[in-house]
């Protein structure tokens, strides 16, 4: 006997079932008998009950149809052009927004060299441990450290922040993207003994007395530092993130009208969203500080000790530990540049060598030549030096010293202008790997500056109008 699923019968559940023999009373209409007996007797058909066809929706799809039935195909062009257009000095520092930075030591030494902070560089750390801190150039002025920002899971220490003492510089951020530069101005502004710019000085000098709300709105306001911030960026860079805060600014109205209605118990489906933040360390007065731009004050970790760096580091290692389900950091030391310790130096060096010079010069034993020889005024130029300012320099006291003793003769002049040889050698060695170093991480920024989007555009163009574009998607297509 055939299955009610099989005969095409409804369905029937196991209760009524068991419970057909018990009962006395059955309706007549459940199998009514047909008007001629002698017609065969079918039991209804079961159907499965209608259901209204939902068409699946394509916001943006449809999106794309209204736009292109409203919008002309020569604007199209048009607004295209310009949104792939180059940018000019002066479009960037119009432009009042800030866009995301990477965490890349030779830009950001770039952006000290566009500032006016010659005497700042950064340099990538890799490790905590003593041995690893102590290859930094000293002094080390601050840390920058990127980490995986938990939003409102994000443990702020508000028991442990205080209100912003006098002699710490400490901004908020104000807007968007701003949180790398927010890092930096943290740092510069509180480096001691580094010549800044004049544009530097300048907003050093007029915020030097404002709370770090007020300090962090007149950053934002800077056209001078903001253009700089966005130095690398494209005008399709700045189109994405105009886009990306209209769209945050979207979803924050739907959320603020969501509010209003009568929420239905739904599952709420968690949306994952990847966001990095800038924070900096320094030492200041005596105690090393976490300056968190969007925290409200300022966090005094602990006393500098031994080495204000062993204090940040434990620090940074605690946040670490307490983030231990995102793996991705990068840690930046803002360093005093050793270009105008070495230049100093080598500075004092030639000078000694040249009074050797001027004093042994007659004698026939006297073997070497005149230091300003081997160092041109070309080559001094480099070194930002000159021969009048070496000679006018005052001779370093152990030199007079050892030049003063009685045994002290053309021989004794000639091993110590050796010495100064070798010692001139290695200063110089040093010098032009140091300024390598910064020409390297400004060309890098000037290479990432030439913008070949309106030629790529332009090259993509020519083939559509010529029939080959389509060849090359078809061919691409028939390739996968």
């Amino acid at each position: 006997m055939a299955t009610p699923e099989q005969a095409g019968t409804a369905p029937v559940s196991p209760i009524s079932m068991d419970m057909e023999d018990a009962c006395t009373r059955r309706s007549s209409r459940a199998k009514k008998a047909p008007v001629k007996y002698e017609d065969e007797f079918v039991p209804a058909t079961y159907k499965e009950p209608s259901q209204p066809v939902i068409k699946p929706s394509r916001p943006k799809r449809k999106a794309a149809e209204v736009a292109t039935q409203n919008i002309d195909a020569e604007e199209t062009g048009t607004l295209l052009d310009e949104i792939l257009s180059r940018m000019s000095p002066d479009e960037r520092k119009e432009y009042g927004g800030w866009v995301e930075l990477e965490s890349e030591p030779g830009f950001f030494t770039a952006m000290l060299q566009e500032l006016g902070a010659k005497d700042l560089k950064v340099q990538e750390v890799y490790n905590l441990d003593a041995e690893t801190l102590g290859f930094l150039s000293s002094p080390v002025h601050g840390l920058i450290f990127l980490f995986q920002y938990e939003g409102d899971d994000e443990v702020s220490d508000d028991d442990n922040r205080k209100d912003c003492p006098n002699h710490l510089w400490f901004a908020n951020q104000t807007t968007a993207n701003a949180c790398a530069t927010v890092a930096l101005m943290n740092i510069v502004m509180n480096a001691q003994g580094v010549g800044l710019g004049s544009q530097l000085q300048r907003f050093k000098d007029s915020t030097e007395n404002l709370p770090p709300p007020h300090r962090g709105h007149f950053l934002d306001a800077n056209a001078f530092i903001r253009s700089i911030h966005n130095s690398v960026a494209r005008r399709i860079d700045l189109v994405a993130e105009d886009l990306g805060l209209d769209n945050k600014y979207e979803e924050s109205l739907k959320k603020r009208k969501a509010r209003k209605k009568p929420a239905r118990p739904t599952r709420k489906k968690r949306r994952v969203e990847t966001t990095y933040h800038y924070i900096a360390y320094v030492p200041a007065n005596g105690h090393v500080w976490e300056l968190d731009g969007f925290q409200a004050k300022p966090l005094r970790i602990g006393p500098i000790g031994d080495s204000w760096l062993g204090t940040a580091s434990k620090a940074i290692l605690d946040r670490m530990h307490r983030n231990s389900n995102f793996s991705s950091y990068s840690l930046l030391s803002i360093c005093h540049s050793p270009l105008k310790t070495l230049s100093n130096e080598l500075a004092a060096s030639l000078a000694c060598s040249h009074a050797l010079d001027k004093l042994y010069s007659g004698n026939p034993t006297w073997s070497v030549s005149d230091p300003f020889k081997t160092f041109d005024d070309a080559r001094l130029a480099q070194l930002n030096l000159t021969r009048e300012g070496i000679a006018g320099l005052e001779l370093p006291a152990s030199f007079t010293t050892k030049t003063g003793e009685i045994d002290f003769g053309p021989a004794e002049a000639l091993e110590l202008a050796g010495k100064l040889k070798a010692e001139q050698d290695s200063l110089d060695a040093q010098h032009v790997v140091e300024l390598a170093t910064v020409d390297e991480a400004v060309e890098m920024v000037r290479g990432r500056q030439r913008d070949y989007t309106p030629a790529i555009h332009q090259w993509v163009r020519a083939l559509a109008e010529k029939g080959a574009l389509r060849e090359l998607i078809l061919e691409m297509d028939l390739d996968a």
